[in-house]
């Protein structure tokens, strides 16, 4: 599945891609196309209501893995405090666990200070490795299942997890923290692990990377798309001195910027909103200093595994010399593998949705190379 062009708004047309990618197995591409007409412009309302009649489709017939992806994209941009935004993710995991009940899928829930984060595990008959994954700023472990299948085939055990203000535990009151060492350690000590490849998706490329620089017991690291420095790519389009009122502490300016940059743009608006929700920021001045914690140049020297970096020529959430950068920094690594996925051949795309495919080949093509080069070690010991 190629990407498309089927919505004249980037991020909304990103979001029904996101969908598309997984082909039949996610949704039927004509119910996709029955609802684009009516979903031209930004209307967070509007785009529930589109996708909730799909959603009641696809579940009066019994397609409940559709119903599950539905369901998903109907509460996307909704914001904080709607009650369809919560009956939606309710309705989004019930059809889900439902539609995986004959599969090997286990679920579990991990102590992590009064909460609990939620982890879902498909198990290698035959183990090479075990892999952790987590996401970033906006997606669900319930997600990344039709990712991940071909992993245990290749002998990789998959374990993927839910952090602070990520799915459930966000609902639950926990908000988003850049010290992802905190979290992965409770996942590690949980299934008493002491040696994984971590993968971080989206902003979890920040996330994992800062987690190992920390946690030894991750052994291999994939940044599944790159945060070399999250505050700059939020600012790729704005002028530099908006990214010097932020950082100056200028309250008023920076949320007077905001609200009119809002009401022009849909990204911003979402991403504002949607990045207040998972840090509990009350302002978009507050959301976009903490970002300013969300950076890998201070701890890149630290980090002394096996790194692997994917990137997309035309991600428009984050910019693409942003491989660069991170691979220059990593001075510590055992060794540093990137790629930048073209137009040409696929993949260009944030996280490389359309071709999720390559982006898959190229990590277990990665692990399968670091599987034999420890063999050849072990053999010439």
């Amino acid at each position: 599945m190629t990407y498309k062009q089927i919505l004249p708004l980037q991020n909304l047309n990103f979001q029904m891609n996101r969908v598309l990618t997984h082909g039949e197995e996610a949704c039927r591409e004509e119910e996709l196309m029955e609802i684009a007409p009516k979903l031209q412009e930004f209307d967070p309302t509007v785009w529930f209501e589109q996708w909730n009649i799909l959603a009641q489709r696809a579940e009066r017939d019994g397609r409940l893995m559709h119903a599950t992806y539905y369901h998903r994209m109907s509460e996307f941009f909704l914001p904080n405090g709607k009650r369809e935004k919560d009956e939606a993710y309710d309705n989004f995991s019930r059809c889900f666990y439902a539609a995986t009940a004959d599969t090997n899928l286990e679920m579990f829930d991990i102590p992590y200070e009064v909460y609990k984060l939620p982890a879902i595990r498909l198990k290698a008959k035959e183990e090479k490795g075990v892999v952790l994954l987590h996401g970033g700023f906006d997606s669900f472990i319930e997600e990344f299942y039709l990712w991940l299948r071909e992993y245990p085939a290749a002998g990789y055990t998959i374990i993927i997890f839910e952090g602070p203000g990520q799915g459930r535990p966000l609902r639950d009151g926990l908000k988003m923290t850049h010290e992802w060492e905190k979290p992965v350690a409770a996942v590690l000590d949980f299934f008493e692990l002491n040696s994984v490849t971590l993968i971080g998706v989206s902003l979890g490329g920040y996330l994992a990377l800062r987690a190992a620089a920390y946690e030894p017991r991750i052994q291999h690291v994939v940044a599944w798309n790159i945060i070399w420095d999250a505050l700059r790519g939020f600012n790729r389009d704005k002028p530099e001195s908006f990214h010097n009122l932020i950082l100056n502490g200028e309250r008023d300016a920076v949320n007077a910027i905001a609200a009119q940059a809002r009401k022009q743009n849909d990204m911003i608006d979402w991403s504002l909103t949607h990045g207040m929700y998972i840090t509990g920021s009350a302002t978009p001045f507050d959301y976009l200093y903490a970002l300013t914690k969300y950076h890998t140049k201070d701890l890149s020297p630290l980090i002394e595994q096996d790194v692997l970096l994917l990137a997309g020529e035309n991600d428009h959430f984050v910019p693409v010399e942003f491989l660069d950068l991170q691979k220059a920094a990593l001075t510590s690594a055992r060794s540093v593998r990137g790629r930048k996925f073209t137009a040409e051949e696929g993949g260009d795309q944030h996280c490389q949705v359309g071709r999720i495919d390559l982006a898959t080949d190229e990590i277990l093509d990665w692990m399968d190379s670091l599987d034999k080069r420890r063999e050849g070690s072990e053999e010439a010991a």
